[in-house]
């Protein structure tokens, strides 16, 4: 991993891009050119060969600070939603009345709810061992669950507002390119379930392919058997 500096010879800046609508003054993402970039030597950060540790130990952080903002946009859209629910007017009354308006309002909740409390799991698990392999699975999981619930919540509040919603007079488009943006930032989400599967998978072992531990002959003859031990001992006391 290497620090190159604007000015290095070879370095261009071709020219900034953003993403959705973003336009091009308020980019802040850029396509770069190297072209024979040499930088000296003490321009390595840490060991070489140790990039990806690196990257890594950034990152494990920095999807948690992601979960975080997520959160604050997730109780905004909630908020949008709920007062919209209750000023808006059908022929029926308040939109709030329509039983499809409340399961959407109660499954937003109780989704930001779930995805709080398995940030805040894993904030904690990072301040008790400090150490981002240890929680590996646990920051992928929270990766994992982010850009669905964003998207979910949003999406909701927005159709919720009708026409409206969907304009640029509110904020739920750019909020759901955020959404779409974060299911890519800091690794893809595809990457990310990979990753937690197999962690989760190291806490396994596998028996015997015809019968499962849990298949329901194979225990009740374990137990009879274990009775019948049980009995035979008991009547040896006597």
């Amino acid at each position: 991993m290497l620090i190159v500096p604007a000015e290095t010879p070879g370095v261009k800046i071709l020219r900034n891009v953003g993403t959705g609508t973003e336009s091009e003054e308020h980019a802040s993402h850029g396509y770069m050119h190297y072209d024979n970039v040499r930088v000296p030597a003490d321009h390595v950060l840490g060991e070489p060969g140790s990039a990806f540790v690196i990257a890594q130990t950034r990152l494990g952080g920095g999807r948690i600070h992601h979960a975080m903002r997520t959160i604050a946009q997730l109780e905004r859209a909630f908020d949008m939603m709920c007062e919209r629910a209750l000023s808006r007017e059908t022929r029926d009354g308040k939109l709030a009345r329509l039983g499809v308006v409340q399961e959407q309002i109660a499954d937003s909740w109780i989704e930001i709810e779930q995805f709080r409390l398995l940030v805040l799991r894993t904030a904690w698990l990072i301040d008790k061992y400090k150490d981002y392999k240890r929680v590996r699975k646990d920051i992928s999981a929270v990766k994992v669950a982010m850009p669905k619930v964003y998207h979910d919540v949003v999406q909701r509040a927005m159709l919720l507002h009708g026409a409206l919603g969907v304009s640029n007079e509110m904020p739920f488009s750019r909020m759901m390119m955020a959404a779409s943006t974060l299911a890519l930032a800091d690794g893809p989400t595809e990457v990310h379930k990979l990753t937690l599967a197999r962690q989760l998978l190291r806490d396994y072992e596998g028996g015997d392919p015809r019968w499962p531990s849990q298949h329901l002959p194979t225990r009740r003859e374990a137990a009879r058997e274990r009775v019948a031990e049980m009995i035979d001992r008991e009547v040896g006391n006597l």
